[in-house]
């Protein structure tokens, strides 16, 4: 008599494991061959099953609530795991086992078992156990019940064009700050420009600024116009003569850096064609800066190297180095060529975010193509500076006039203020700037400054579950 009534409690259970011997059915099996009770047999024996169902259905609901739970559990843990940067499967399997057991209480639900991870091209895939403790079941030798749980995560359907626009000023070279900049930056790049192949691109452009962008001998006379040789008194030779802050007569030589833009078109981002850019006349003491603009790029190896030579010096044309972040991004802007030209906005298959750093301490605007009189402390000597207040008011208003029309177009603005100055106005940057109080990070230290750009660049590559 035994063995029918295992099976039948096999069949009941869904051929689930059991994990202890079963008194009941044993006692069940004597108590039929005991022939002095025919009626009591027979009662007895339909008890067991109807005694069985009651518990199963007890015990079947908690299996559920705990399959739920670790299906939950799992999510959050391969979302952690996807967004490290060691992508090993032993760093990944780390993570997930860490994140799941944070997230699954194993005291309500049952005792999980081992992570498992696989990886292809852009798809991680993770799946876990549980073993659940039963009640009522354990009478019939199923002590637990096993669940299970596996789910995907891929990088978003979407392309990524990202425009890095980093303060490298004088005041970055004081201590590590410029080191530290390096190293994050560098971070970003490792986890926007993955090894794996994608049928999604991603592309950075690298913006260094400092008293104004350096666009390099080739762009500057398609942004800002050609230049005609010696000396004139109106911007447009290769020298030029001026009256400066002290109305005393100085003379300095075009650069490939350019200033601001004026007049209808300052704060779009029409072509140069139609709107040129502003010349840049610098002061020996305050020269053009060496690092030149990289536009959008897929070629980590080459962005990483760029990253590398970034000089600190000169003073702060933060508005400049907003604008020339829009531009690398702008389909409008018209400048340029090969996988460099950004795709178009509003396209359901790309995303466009620009991520502005810095110190905060923006102080050089531009008139005639000179630093201006209307610069504030740090935009170098006055007798470096043009007889005439710039145009479009001080670096900070431009900048976040910039930044509001940059918003306009459907980009994201990230911002970091590392180790910034003591300035309301810096900080009221950082935070009008940024497209939300969530796109606004602020950083101490090296280790903070590394924190926030592997955050943003997580952020930015939109992980989402796939199933």
């Amino acid at each position: 008599m035994r063995k029918p009534v295992r099976l039948a409690c096999a069949r009941a259970i869904g051929g689930v494991r059991r994990r202890s011997g079963s008194w009941l059915a044993e006692a069940a099996a004597r108590f039929a061959q005991n022939r002095r009770g025919g009626v009591s047999t027979i009662v007895g024996l339909a008890i067991v099953p109807t005694v069985l169902g009651v518990g199963a259905a007890i015990d079947l609901g908690r299996v559920a609530a705990a399959r739920s739970a670790l299906a939950m559990a799992l999510d959050a843990a391969a979302l952690a795991a996807a967004r490290e940067t060691d992508q090993s499967i032993a760093n990944l399997r780390n993570v997930a086992q860490r994140f799941l057991r944070a997230n699954f209480a194993e005291e309500s639900h049952g005792v999980l078992g081992p992570v498992e991870v696989s990886a292809s091209d852009l798809v991680l895939t993770v799946r876990a156990r549980a073993e659940v403790p039963t009640t009522v079941m354990r009478i019939a030798g199923i002590a637990t019940v096993e669940v299970t749980a596996e789910t995907e995560v891929t990088l978003s359907g979407v392309n990524l064009e990202v425009a890095l626009v980093l303060d490298v000023t004088g005041s970055m070279a004081q201590g590590t700050k410029l080191a530290d900049l390096k190293a994050a930056a560098k971070d970003l790049l490792d986890i926007l420009l993955p090894d794996r192949a994608s049928p999604f691109y991603s592309k950075v452009s690298l913006v260094p600024y400092s008293m104004g962008v350096n666009v390099g001998p080739v762009l500057a006379p398609l942004v800002r116009g050609p230049v005609s040789p010696g000396t004139c008194t109106t911007p447009g030779c290769q020298f030029y003569s001026f009256t400066n802050a002290n109305g005393q007569g100085r003379t300095h030589q075009i650069s490939t850096c350019v200033s601001e833009r004026i007049g209808p078109h300052a704060y779009t981002d029409a072509p140069p064609t139609t709107a040129p850019v502003g010349r840049n006349y610098p002061a020996t003491a305050n020269p053009c800066l060496p690092s030149q603009l990289v536009p959008l790029s897929s070629g980590r190896t080459a962005l990483k190297a760029a990253v590398d030579g970034l000089v600190a010096s000169g003073s702060t044309a933060g508005h400049v180095g907003v604008a020339w972040g829009w531009y690398t991004l702008s389909p409008n802007f018209g400048l340029w060529t090969g996988g460099s030209i950004p795709a178009a906005y509003g396209r359901d298959d790309t995303r466009k975010f620009l991520v502005l750093m810095t110190d905060g301490e923006y102080n050089s605007s531009y008139c005639n193509g000179v630093i201006s009189r209307s610069s504030t402390s740090g935009s170098g000597s006055r007798s470096d500076q043009i007889n005439c207040d710039a145009p479009n008011g001080h670096s900070f208003d431009q900048a976040r006039q910039l930044c509001t029309a940059i918003k306009a177009r459907g980009i994201e603005i990230f911002t970091v203020g590392f180790q910034i100055v003591n300035d309301q106005r810096a900080r009221d940057l950082m935070a009008q700037c940024a497209s939300s109080p969530r796109h606004a990070y602020s950083a101490e230290t090296g280790g903070e400054l590394r924190a926030a750009f592997r955050q943003i660049a997580s952020r930015m590559s939109k992980l989402r579950i796939s199933r």
